[in-house]
């Protein structure tokens, strides 16, 4: 769990090591649940979970309006 949370802390806008440690999170949250650990543990892994998901988001623009329409935008 340390380890995992270490190697959360370090990512840096580096989306492939974000995905791939979204994985062994994922992988870790249901062997968790499966071996019926601690609520704690488990919202803990949880709360990474989101955490990864949403900083592995590519950024494209969606807003129709914008000049960077499905592209890269910076001002998303």
């Amino acid at each position: 769990m340390a380890e995992l949370e270490r190697e959360a802390a370090s990512l840096h806008g580096e989306r492939m090591r974000t995905l791939d440690l979204k994985q062994r999170v994922t992988q870790t949250l249901q062997e968790a649940e499966s071996a019926f650990a601690g609520a704690e543990i488990i919202d803990r892994l949880d709360l990474m979970l989101m955490t990864l998901t949403e900083a592995a988001k590519e950024n494209v623009c969606t807003n129709t309006r914008c000049q960077h329409y499905s592209k890269n935008c910076r001002m998303r």
